[in-house]
């Protein structure tokens, strides 16, 4: 059988799709194996602690979604999830000895086509890091889908050294934000509420709203900051190494800066925000200058971070800052509600 031209491997004419919740967690353990290699060599990430919660969750029958089957083997899976009047897309992968014969567009198919149908669901959210955004346009633009180009970047911390992380700190007059009236603290929980309400006034209407609705209302970036804090959804959250600026004559909160582990000897950072009073003095500079020092101290070989290719601002900041890009991706929005206003 050839397809594209190009001759496919004897895997049998049986290949079929089929509803994920006919199977048990030990048929996707090869598959998930599989993942967690591409994982760590493509993307940096262990893998694990999302193994764990996919395994649980199709134990439980807590995701839909299809899988590629031939002879009894699973090769690939979609599997999407419903919150409220929104679907989203958690996870599309197809085993590498497939790369190539597009089973991720016929598994994509299936999941868009039951998601679509679903009686009262308004939007749909889809980013899938395993695969360039062009691999899976076709699948999306005839459907009214935005698209959008997200960047994996990484910075190598050999040389960096500890700077600007505190009080104890050697800081020049020179600097705009210590001019402010700014401090540079590790993360502190008195400040978690607020660290919400920041990241909301942040990017209420910026192009990662646009991509993520949780940035939308103080209710959602919440549960983004949750998902660091406490369920440890980006990896293990690194406190001291994180960063909060703080504003010494209101005691308010001008900036966030979180910082996790994804695996031994690289870091990510999965949020990082500034008080519109507080944007353009360097803040976001400072916070992520004074993490590379603490954590090339501690031992830490890189630091990873995903931005949006259309937020221009923050991608020339991270190239200044020395980061390179390694993986690109894409995100796929289908809203029935037009969002009018947003900047993208």
């Amino acid at each position: 059988m050839c397809v594209g031209g190009r001759a496919e491997k004897d895997w049998g004419l049986g290949f079929e799709i089929i509803d994920i919740r006919r199977f048990e967690p030990k048929d996707f353990s090869n598959l998930l194996e599989a993942e967690g290699r591409v994982w760590s060599e493509k993307m940096r990430w262990d893998f694990g602690a999302s193994t764990r919660v996919i395994t649980s969750c199709l134990r439980d029958k807590r995701l839909s979604g299809y899988a590629l089957v031939d002879r009894g083997r699973i090769h690939g899976y979609c599997f999407f999830f419903y919150d409220g009047e929104k679907g989203i897309i958690g996870d599309l992968f197809i085993h590498p000895e497939l790369n190539g014969l597009g089973h991720e567009r016929e598994l994509l198919e299936h999941s868009l086509e039951t998601l679509l149908a679903t009686p009262g669901l308004k939007r749909i959210e889809a980013q899938l890091p395993h695969f360039e955004r062009e691999e899976l346009e076709v699948c999306f633009q005839p459907r009214s889908f935005r698209t959008y180009l997200r960047r994996f970047m990484t910075l190598l911390l050999a040389g960096r050294r500890q700077n600007t992380t505190g009080s104890g700190a050697q800081l020049s007059a020179q600097n705009a934000w210590w001019q402010q009236s700014i401090d540079l603290i590790p993360w502190d929980k008195r400040f978690h509420d607020e660290a919400a309400g920041l990241l909301y006034q942040s990017y209420r209407r910026h192009v990662d709203a646009m991509i993520n609705d949780q940035y939308t209302s103080v209710m959602g970036a919440t549960r983004l900051v949750d998902n660091i804090f406490q369920n440890q959804g980006c990896g293990d959250f690194l406190p001291q190494m994180s960063r909060m600026a703080i504003h010494r004559p209101t005691h308010s909160l001008a900036g966030i800066l979180s910082v996790t582990c994804v695996r031994p000897g690289t870091a990510h950072i999965p949020q990082v925000g500034v008080g519109k009073s507080f944007q353009g003095v360097g803040v976001g500079t400072a916070m992520m200058e004074a993490a590379f020092g603490d954590l090339a101290q501690a031992g830490f070989e890189q630091v990873t971070l995903t931005v949006t290719d259309a937020n221009s601002g923050a991608v020339r900041l991270y190239h200044r800052l020395g980061f390179e890009t390694f993986k690109t991706f894409g995100a796929f929005i289908f809203d029935r509600n037009s969002q009018v206003g947003l900047e993208d």
